[in-house]
């Protein structure tokens, strides 16, 4: 369409309804979050917390998307003036006795993710798994598992709507940014000396 100065009309704006395929998906995906980490056990979550409190030095694992949640959740420790390092990062150090490794997969399958999990059990760490699959490999190595139980790979009995791995990955990043809002809380850390930790070479 055109004006009456032959100048293009412009567009008709964006609405985000109620009913729009937008919202509908927003709402989907927020149900599904919070069903999650619903089921998720606070024992589970307590213990995780106090290791990673404990902990001399925490080392974080994984791989693809469950890397970017595990990732961000050590940037946050950091930011907490806790000890962090991403395991696959050049600098990350030798682990040893004492140290905590949070290792993060969905399937609990993951070759890498196992492996450098075994190497950190042989060297003394503690292991803390979260994942979706407590009868796997990566399962079997930790003395910290934290279960969050997307649904199925087979589609039964209930389905996510959304691509699987998706939403394991959606809640492990919600799961941890709990984790972090939590030892925030217990241990009263301010937030401009968090803020002052962050990095100042972006």
């Amino acid at each position: 369409m055109v004006d009456q100065h032959n100048q293009p009309a412009p567009p008709a704006p964006l609405t985000v309804g109620v009913d729009g395929p937008l919202a509908a998906a927003r709402r989907t995906i927020l149900r599904e979050i919070e069903a999650l980490l619903t089921r998720a056990r606070e024992d589970q979550a307590q213990e995780l917390m106090q290791a990673v409190y404990d902990a001399p030095r925490i080392m974080v694992l994984g791989a693809g998307r469950s890397k970017l949640a595990v990732d961000a959740f050590a940037m946050r420790l950091m930011h907490l003036g806790l000890t962090a390092h991403v395991s696959t990062d050049v600098t990350c150090p030798a682990i040893a006795e004492g140290d905590l490794l949070l290792a993060c997969s969905g399937s609990g399958h993951t070759p890498t993710v196992v492996q450098r999990t075994e190497a950190a059990k042989q060297a003394g760490a503690r292991i803390a798994v979260v994942t979706a699959n407590l009868e796997s490999p990566l399962a079997a190595l930790a003395d910290i598992p934290v279960h969050l139980a997307e649904y199925s790979q087979d589609f039964e009995p209930d389905a996510s709507s959304q691509f699987v791995g998706t939403l394991f990955e959606q809640g492990a990043l919600v799961f941890f940014d709990c984790l972090i809002l939590a030892l925030q809380r217990a241990h009263h850390v301010d937030p401009g000396e968090m803020y002052a930790r962050h990095t100042n070479l972006e």
